[in-house]
């Protein structure tokens, strides 16, 4: 799934992550495919972009919130903001975004995605581990947040990824694709950047225009695994590209959120089978990321275009090993197991997030923030002091919600018992 999914993605979480497992594409062009790519036009995608949005900012909040407890992996793998520093971030953020950040802690979805954030510490796959939270957690709340800290204030640096997503040669691209030939259902059936790419149910419709043929618009859909991948959440979006001169670049700018531009490169399609679209983009918080899929009409890739394909991807400087088939098989969403487990696993994570990680915060925020002055001081224990309140009443909350459901849950039953005459 492409595009900014930022979730992704046009997807969130507080805390911008470094990718794992980055790559750069390969030099070696096919044939007489010679790298001409730095002086093409820009590009990205699409779905994935919803993701990549999300994913790529909230994370951020968590530094603002606790700078010591937090992992700061809006780091490179090459450690190029290692040294960010995180006392003039949150001096950024409090100073001139102290109305987003007060929404964001007083927001259940905030707050759930803080905790989730906090379970990925010192994981293997720290970074995997953020953006799925971002993938999650998304909401009015987040989004006015981003806007603020990243695409207003500046306060979260934008990362770089310079030459991992490079423009393709122009003789890898297919400059004979049709966009009348792109409309109506198809499914992703192979991505690259198993980040972004690899959903599962990625179920998209494409319509251009009559009054403009170079135009189309797109319904991006994809599903995000929950609970051990037995439930998911929806996620759906719309996107609009633009053909440029050379038909097989299609671009996706002038969004309002965080300034995000997807571009595709169509590097192999063949009428009403398969396109095959190299992407490439960037947002306020992070600049190159980028993928490649494959849609086709059926629901999974037919055996018979790989080869094909796998010559495209080569001359692009791709390597078509490294690609994921997806899974569209679209099950319908599975029964409860009972009526209050998914409260009990949200109380018990609240509980947990309370009890651990408030005196983490005040702890580490207190010696971060000495140098700033008395009042920068004392609006910092505000924070901080809201964000217990807000901790204690949504537990209390829950707890309550909790109790009167298993409350009724029991009247049922005692209702059906004696109504069919039933023992214990």
């Amino acid at each position: 799934m492409h595009g900014l999914r930022a979730t992704v993605h046009r997807r969130g979480a507080l805390l911008m992550p470094r990718v794992p497992r980055t790559r750069a594409v390969s030099t070696r062009a096919h044939h007489a495919c010679r790298a001409r790519a730095d002086n093409a036009p820009p590009g990205d995608s699409s779905a994935a972009q919803t993701v990549r949005n999300a994913a790529a900012v909230l994370l951020a909040a968590a530094v603002f919130v606790s700078p010591a407890s937090l992992p700061i992996p809006y780091a490179t793998e090459q450690a190029a903001y290692a040294a960010t520093d995180n006392a003039e971030v949150g001096k950024c953020v409090l100073g001139n975004c102290q109305k987003a950040l007060a929404g964001c802690l007083a927001d259940p979805t905030c707050v759930e995605n803080l905790i989730c954030l906090q379970s990925c510490n010192g994981k293997d796959n720290e970074t995997e581990c953020q953006i799925k939270c971002g993938d999650k957690y998304q909401d009015s709340a987040i989004d006015t947040f981003n806007k603020c800290a990243v695409s207003e204030k500046k306060c979260v640096p934008q990362r770089v990824d310079e030459g991992v997503y490079p423009v393709p040669p122009d003789c890898s691209l297919d400059t004979k694709f049709s966009l009348a030939d792109f409309q109506g259902r198809w499914y992703i059936t192979a991505g690259l950047n198993t980040l972004f790419d690899t959903f599962p149910c990625q179920e998209h419709y494409f319509a251009s225009p009559p009054s403009d043929p170079k135009v189309v618009v797109g319904e991006i859909n994809w599903r995000i695994p929950t609970d051990n991948g037995k439930d998911f959440i929806q996620r759906s979006t719309v996107q609009r590209f633009v053909q440029q001169e050379n038909p097989a670049i299609l671009l996706n700018h002038g969004n309002e959120y965080l300034h995000y531009e997807d571009d595709w490169y169509i590097l192999k399609s063949k009428p009403d089978e398969y396109v095959f679209i190299y992407y490439r983009g960037q947002n306020d918080a992070w600049k190159g990321y980028g993928g490649a899929t494959v849609y086709t009409r059926e629901r999974t890739l037919p055996e018979k275009y790989v080869p094909e394909l796998r010559e495209a991807a080569e001359a692009a400087g791709l390597d078509w090993n490294e690609f994921v088939l997806t899974d569209n098989s679209c099950p319908a969403k599975p029964a409860r197991v009972g009526p209050f487990e998914e409260l009990e696993e949200d109380l018990e994570r609240v509980e947990e997030f309370a009890s651990k990680e408030v005196d983490a915060l005040e702890r580490s925020v207190e010696p971060e923030l000495k140098s700033f002055g008395r009042g920068f001081t004392v609006l910092e224990r505000e924070v901080l002091e809201a964000e217990r309140e807000v901790v204690r009443e949504v537990a209390d909350e829950e707890r309550k919600v909790l109790e009167e459901v298993k409350k009724l849950y029991v009247e049922e039953q005692s209702f059906f018992d004696k109504l069919f005459g039933r023992r214990k």
